[in-house]
């Protein structure tokens, strides 16, 4: 639930094939796709919970959303070139629920020189250099 009871803010990442995934332009915020909420993200709340059949749209807006465009994926540690730049970037819209590990991670990179709690070395910028994608099987 976001906002007053009764309310929940929902959302989708871009459709497969979308034909602009650096959003070159502005033309997206003008107007709200609904045929997204009605052919994507209603059916998709229906078949978690079959109350939402009677979910009506009180508001809606369009807005730029925070989209790693390799993998979804945060992208967290030291550039491989510029030794004093530490990136903690990327989140993809998840940047809320790991903001306090990611966070802990990068304190830890910062004083001890190394992950101490978990390894996140995985979310290097060199697998984007390499093009390589750390992918999860369910994204929200």
């Amino acid at each position: 639930p976001e906002g007053p009871p009764g309310r929940f803010l929902c959302g989708a990442s871009p459709p497969q094939g979308w034909d602009d995934p650096d959003c070159s332009g502005t033309h997206e915020l003008d107007t709200v796709d609904f045929s997204l909420f009605e052919e994507v993200i209603w059916p998709a709340l229906y078949m978690r919970c079959e109350a939402f059949g009677a979910l009506k749209v009180q508001a809606a807006w369009a807005g730029f959303y925070d989209y790693n465009t390799l993998d979804q994926n945060a992208i967290i540690g030291r550039h491989p070139h510029v030794r004093n730049l530490v990136l903690c970037n990327g989140f993809s819209g998840h940047g809320l629920q790991q903001a306090p590990g990611a966070g802990r991670a990068v304190a830890e990179l910062l004083t001890t020189g190394t992950y101490q709690t978990i390894d996140l070395n995985c979310f290097g910028f060199d697998r984007v250099l390499n093009g390589e994608r750390v992918l999860e099987d369910n994204i929200v």
